[in-house]
């Protein structure tokens, strides 16, 4: 069985897709289930931080080919790729949480605006309404 330091150095010099299957094969389970376990659950999340780490062990295969301990490797670029996933969740929550308190005081300032306007419009309207109402005759008289 060839070892991890070969395969990755065999994938440096040849970028053989059959030798980065084997290493994907080798350790897509440890890097899902850190990163599973890194995101709370988050099986889509943990899903994207694999492949993320898989497609820096591609670029990186060169710069790696005389590591040491590629599992290593694998759990340093998982906590990693997790964290920036955890980073990124929270800035996009925080922007939708601050479009969204941004979009409800629009909203309330647009109802307020057409309250205001609505009560000038009835207050334009009341007398014009009474004297058509206090015009109509009773039917069948009063």
């Amino acid at each position: 069985m060839t070892d991890d330091a070969e395969l990755i150095r065999r994938y440096a010099d040849q970028r053989s897709e059959e030798v980065f299957a084997e290493l994907v094969r080798r350790h897509l389970g440890l890097v899902y289930a850190a990163a599973l376990r890194r995101l709370g659950g988050d099986a889509h999340g943990a899903a994207d931080v694999a492949q993320g780490v898989f497609v820096k062990l591609a670029r990186d295969a060169a710069r790696l080919g005389g590591h040491a301990a590629l599992t290593a490797w694998f759990f340093a670029a998982t906590r990693n790729a997790a964290v920036d996933a955890i980073r990124a969740n929270q800035r996009r929550a925080a922007r939708e949480e601050e479009a969204f308190t941004m979009n409800e005081t629009l909203l309330a300032e647009v109802r307020v605006a057409a309250s205001a306007e609505t009560e000038v419009e009835w207050a334009r309207l009341r007398p014009v309404l009474d004297a058509a109402m206090d015009a109509l005759e009773p039917e069948g008289g009063a």
